[in-house]
């Protein structure tokens, strides 16, 4: 479902990008060439090519499956607290410099304090409590 949605808005998100609707099947097919390492193009603009890509479904793909067993696991609350800390710290981890990756960026304030924030009340949720029986025992 997800794809045939991006197939529908891809004019309209090709122009987003600066590309022209005329151009866009010739920028598919650089981009399908840089990926199998194939063409008469310079594919030195591709490196890490096909690996990257393979990678990151790879990693996608272990990350759902793990998020779905600690739904098996535990609970779905739990799943979604897990899942909305690993925004936060992949993005930390994608703006430090990588290999293939530029120079790394620097991360706002408001960023920092947000994740702070985050982090902050997953801690808060996970830390034990005494339970109502408990405090009327002693």
């Amino acid at each position: 479902m997800q794809a045939l949605f991006v197939l529908l808005l891809l004019p309209f998100l090709s122009n987003l990008k600066g590309i022209p609707l005329t151009e866009l099947p010739a920028y598919v097919n650089r981009g399908a060439a840089c990926f199998l390492n194939v063409g008469g193009g310079n594919l030195n603009d591709c490196p890490g090519a096909p690996l990257l890509p393979l990678l990151f479904i790879t990693m996608n793909m272990a990350f759902n499956i793990s998020v779905l067993n600690l739904v098996k696991m535990s609970t779905a609350l739990v799943a979604s607290l897990t899942a909305t800390l690993a925004v936060p710290l992949s993005i930390y981890v994608l703006s430090l410099p990588l290999p293939y990756m530029p120079g790394g960026t620097s991360l706002s304030t408001s960023f920092l304090v947000g994740a702070a924030v985050l982090v902050l009340g997953l801690l808060l949720y996970n830390l034990p409590q005494n339970s109502a029986d408990q405090v009327k025992t002693e």
